[in-house]
Order: C-alpha cells, then structure tokens, then sequence
C-alpha cells in the first residue's frame, strides 16, 4: 500500500510531537542510559541470551533443572532492580497509556485498528 504525501506528512508531524513530549523524552533518556552503561546493557544481553538458551533448550525437550530456574531467576530479578533499568521500566510505563491513546486516534481516523493493521504489516518483521 502506497502512502499518499499527506499521510507521510501527518505521520512526520506525530513523529515530532512525540519527540517533543516531555514523558516520552524521559524515556527516551532513561532508555539511552541503559544502553550507554555497560553494566545494564551487559545484564540485559545475559538475561535474553540465558531465556533463548532455555527456551531452545526445553523446546528439544531438555527438562530444565531447579539450577537452571534459579539462574534464570536471579539474573532475572538483578535486572529487575538495576536502578537504570528499573527507571527505564519505570518511564515506559508512564508513556504506554499515552502512545495507545494514540494508537487509538489513529485507529479512528483511519477507519480500522490501526494496532492490528500494524502487527499485520510486520508480521514479515520491521
């Protein structure tokens, strides 16, 4: 589906306000800080790196260990409580009510659930 110079322009223009807004900026900052630190970003990559190895693991039919579970969930909760990482959580929660109000306009301009117009257009991965 081709997008016509208005919609373009219309999705520019909610680019820029949300860059512009006070709540997603301070997500944006918090998610910056997570990233720049080698320590948070370091506990995050082992934690995802840790459930995929489990996950395919248990999906070859491996029966984890109480060992396994309780790496999985020390690590899990270490992320939790990262003061960068917990602020970050802390400021995406802020904003989730915002951005699906947004999604919800849109939803009503275009006539059609634009979250489900969205997850039908990167179901081939975006």
């Amino acid at each position: 589906m081709e997008l016509t110079p208005e919609i373009k322009q219309a999705a520019l223009d909610l680019a820029e306000a949300m860059k512009n807004d006070e709540t997603i900026q301070i997500y944006l900052s918090a998610k910056e800080v997570v990233q720049n630190n080698p320590q948070a970003a370091g506990l995050e990559n082992q934690l995802i790196e840790l459930y995929e190895n489990l996950i395919t693991r248990q999906q070859q039919g491996e029966k984890l260990s109480e060992e396994d579970i309780d790496a999985f969930n020390s690590l899990r909760y270490q992320v939790r409580v990262h003061p960068f990482i917990a602020q970050r959580e802390s400021a995406l929660a802020q904003i989730k009510p915002y951005l699906a109000q947004i999604a919800d306009e849109i939803s009503y301009i275009l006539g059609i659930d634009y979250t489900t117009l969205a997850d039908v257009r990167c179901s081939g991965g975006c």
